[in-house]
């Protein structure tokens, strides 16, 4: 398998010279195309700085990422924002749906300024409806839909653009245990059947259970990684063993 997503160095500081934060601490890792990668740790490892200086939204103060061998980190203005558009699909713990809109029309939002043809749309549109099981719901708004129907849809707005990486953080976290695993099964389901490359952020060990790696970050540096062998319930297990060597127990990465 290839690397889509390399960090070299990676350190991200807040403040001043004085009052300095480190956030990241020399982090390195590569995520190879097709891995369904979880990201977990105490509150305030560095999760969320992380994820933001991978997708963009951060720099980092030294250090380098990649993307399929380009260096993004030297991007700037419209070269950043259409590596976005075309690189990368965001699902997020609070939805970010926008309610004048139908289910279908959030959904295109991605494909509304790339001048893609209509029936393209359309043919996206049908083809992630029916994966994501919200066919039924492509009219309606999302004041009418549930809660898992909301983040099915930001999950369809997020790869109908088909991006080469889906940066996911706490999906979960809205949702009840029902429309939580609807939600993992589908994202294991673009993994396994459709080559999905993802980036889960998650304090929920249940979550984590359905990615392939998880990789456990402490003080804003890796501190280690451990790899599924298939077998959901057993990984489970060792994902919370790990947190319990890592935190102390389960409830200090909450």
């Amino acid at each position: 398998m290839s690397t889509i997503l390399k960090t070299k160095n990676l350190t991200k500081i807040y403040g001043t010279k004085f009052n300095t934060l480190t956030a990241l601490d020399n982090v390195n890792f590569e995520i190879n195309k097709g891995e369904f990668v979880g990201i977990m740790g105490p509150s305030g490892a560095g999760k969320s700085t992380l994820l933001n200086v991978i997708s963009t939204i951060d720099t980092p103060t030294t250090g380098t990422i990649y993307f399929e061998k380009e260096n993004i980190s030297q991007l700037k203005g419209n070269q950043l924002s259409d590596f976005r558009k075309q690189n990368l699909g965001f699902i997020f713990q609070d939805f970010n749906l926008l309610d004048t809109l139908t289910v279908k029309e959030n959904m295109i939002l991605p494909l509304s300024v790339s001048n893609m043809p209509y029936k393209e749309i359309e043919k996206r549109v049908a083809k992630t409806g029916l994966l994501l099981g919200i066919t039924d719901i492509l009219n309606k708004y999302p004041f009418e839909i549930s809660g898992g129907q909301k983040q099915r849809t930001a999950a369809g707005r997020a790869i109908i653009h088909q991006p080469g990486l889906i940066l996911a953080d706490e999906p979960t976290g809205a949702l009840d245990s029902k429309s939580a695993t609807e939600l993992l099964n589908c994202l294991s389901d673009l993994n396994t059947h459709h080559h999905a490359t993802i980036l889960l952020v998650t304090h929920d060990p249940f979550a984590a259970s359905y990615c392939s790696r998880i990789m456990f970050i402490k003080d804003g540096r890796m501190y280690s990684e451990i790899y599924s062998n298939g077998n959901r319930k057993s990984f489970y297990t060792k994902v919370i063993e790990m947190l319990a060597a890592l935190g102390g127990g389960i409830h200090d990465v909450l």
